[in-house]
């Protein structure tokens, strides 16, 4: 979000899949200053988690076509995002989200891992327009010198962890965990052996 991206005060942020990654990237748009957070994400149950660490908008996009889901989001903000996030590691919705970016100078950052042997595409006209797709690990951060600062920005309570902590179980329920996990039932579950 503030390495890769360089969201600035204001700007329009829209974050597909409203998991673990995807909330985080909220929290990062809100520290950032950013000001429509819209999150997206088939399960209506993610909205209240999204409100949760800052997001101002929701859309659920279960049964939209990627061209329903791409205009309500110009809607929104009046032409396209600034920013857009794909958190869900889905081809289609990576380029959904480009789609969804403002002509001109719209960013779209694909967080999400995909399918091995998947591809993404889109035409050519949405980057000729002046958008950019960029990919991201660990969001751009340094271990040495950005996770001490990620650390304290943590324990001065500036971001939330702890409430996406939803499930924690012993070892012998490890696939209990998966299961949620597929289902959307859970954020982040915990395993302790």
């Amino acid at each position: 979000m503030i390495n890769t991206a360089k969201v600035q005060v204001g700007d329009n942020v829209v974050v597909f899949g409203l998991g673990g990654i995807g909330l985080n990237v909220i929290q990062g748009a809100r520290l950032a200053g950013a000001g429509k957070i819209i999150g997206v994400d088939l399960n209506p149950d993610r909205e209240e988690w999204g409100r949760k660490f800052g997001m101002t908008d929701f859309l659920n996009s279960k049964g939209l076509r990627r061209e329903e889901t791409v205009a309500a989001i110009v809607a929104l903000t009046d032409g396209g995002a600034d920013y857009t996030f794909d958190a869900t590691g889905n081809t289609e919705v990576m380029r959904t989200a480009l789609e969804a970016c403002h002509r001109g100078w719209g960013t779209s950052i694909i967080i999400g891992v995909a399918e091995a042997g998947k591809e993404i595409s889109t035409r050519p006209f949405q980057l000729v327009t002046g958008r950019n797709w960029r990919g991201t690990a660990f969001g751009g951060a340094k271990g040495r010198t950005d996770v001490p600062k990620i650390v304290d920005m943590y324990m001065t309570g500036k971001i939330e962890i702890d409430p996406m902590i939803t499930h924690v179980m012993g070892l012998e329920e490890i696939n209990t965990a998966f299961d949620l996990m597929h289902a959307g039932k859970s954020i982040r579950s915990v395993v302790v052996f």
